[in-house]
């Protein structure tokens, strides 16, 4: 029986790819996993009262806690990080058992994206050499690392000195079974479909822009988005959809096109769930994007901050169903073949038991 220690962090994104891997492990025979949620939050009561800490360092210090905690008190085999922020925290506990990594970025890629995110990366100097060094040991020090693209993959070679016959590209899933093609009317207006919590960076405003642009009737926008928008014609505004729900999974059913104008990202699970979807996509070929979308076969990339290339893409779509139909099934058929939720679980805990040797 292998003992596989999971420790995930909660971020919106990861949260989702948590929620799929613990639901297809339980598949696995002899596996018994434990599920440890690493939410940066209700750590030490002492450091909810510790004065003159920023929400940030206490937040990063109670993360610290509970992944420390969790090395310490449960028997495990093998450990395995949803990013590497959690296994930079672990101190010397994270090397009493081997463990794996997974990854949508690395920090240096972060630190280059940082003002699309509202991250501050630190100065150079100690601070900024001390945390590269914890990294660096985290991932060199990692039996695998599963980064989710192959730009992910490129940094941690390149960046981190990871070596390359430990690395192997696991990408998020989706449950195929849930997330499933559909048949979709062709007549009416096209209904363009956003998801996306960060409404600014992942290109809301360019997206606004190249609907407003359209011809009256000619499509409807439906947006799921943490962000408050002002009412207007056609535009129709989702707040408080969960991942994985049937309303959210009748959304992509009923819509036509996919798109995602985003400034930055690292990978888009909103892609490829419009993929399983059976959705044409439009997007930016940003981070792990390149690997979602593949350009004239799935949908389009555009250039981000482009509201006028975007919205003759929309055009071509909306006067064309049979390349949006056709575009969909290559979607589909991407999704099937790289993106099971099931199939790359298998993957993740294959690795687990390899380097656990169990």
């Amino acid at each position: 029986m292998l003992r596989a220690l999971f420790l995930m962090e909660q971020h919106i994104g990861h949260q989702t790819y948590y929620e799929n891997l613990r639901r297809f492990t339980v598949q696995e025979p002899d596996l018994h996993c434990i599920w440890v949620p690493i939410t940066y939050k209700h750590g030490s009561r002492l450091l909810d009262l510790a004065p003159g800490l920023s929400s940030h360092m206490r937040g990063t210090l109670q993360g610290a806690i509970q992944v420390r905690h969790a090395l310490s008190s449960e028997d495990y085999d093998v450990a395995f990080f949803n990013t590497q922020v959690p296994a930079a925290l672990a101190d010397s506990r994270l090397w009493q058992r081997p463990f794996v990594i997974a990854t949508d970025i690395t920090p240096i890629q972060y630190d280059v994206m940082a003002s699309k995110y509202g991250h501050v990366p630190d100065q150079i100097g100690p601070v900024a050499n001390y945390k590269h060094r914890v990294n660096v040991a985290a991932l060199r020090g990692a039996a695998r690392v599963l980064p989710w693209s192959k730009w992910a993959r490129d940094s941690l070679v390149s960046d981190y000195g990871v070596a390359a016959d430990r690395v192997d590209i696991v990408p998020p899933g989706v449950d195929l079974g849930l997330w499933r093609a559909v048949r979709r009317r062709p007549e009416g207006p096209l209904r363009i479909l956003f998801v996306g919590g960060d409404f600014e960076r992942k290109g809301g405003a360019t997206l606004l822009a190249a609907f407003r642009s359209l011809p009256s009737g000619m499509a409807e926008l439906h947006l799921v988005t943490r962000a408050t928008i002002s009412s207007e014609e056609g535009v129709y505004l989702y707040n408080a959809m969960r991942p994985n729900s049937p309303e959210l999974i009748a959304l992509y059913h009923a819509s036509h096109v996919f798109v995602l104008p985003t400034d930055a990202e690292a990978f888009g699970i909103a892609a490829i769930e419009a993929s399983a979807a059976g959705l044409a996509l439009i997007t930016t070929a940003v981070g792990g994007l390149r690997d979602v979308v593949s350009d004239g076969r799935t949908g389009f990339f555009i250039p981000p901050r482009d509201p006028e290339t975007l919205g003759e893409r929309l055009r071509t779509l909306a006067g064309n169903p049979s390349l949006r139909e056709m575009m969909g099934r290559a979607a589909r058929a991407r999704a099937e073949q790289l993106f099971s939720a099931q199939r790359n679980a298998a993957r993740v805990i294959a690795h687990l038991r390899d380097v656990a040797r169990i």
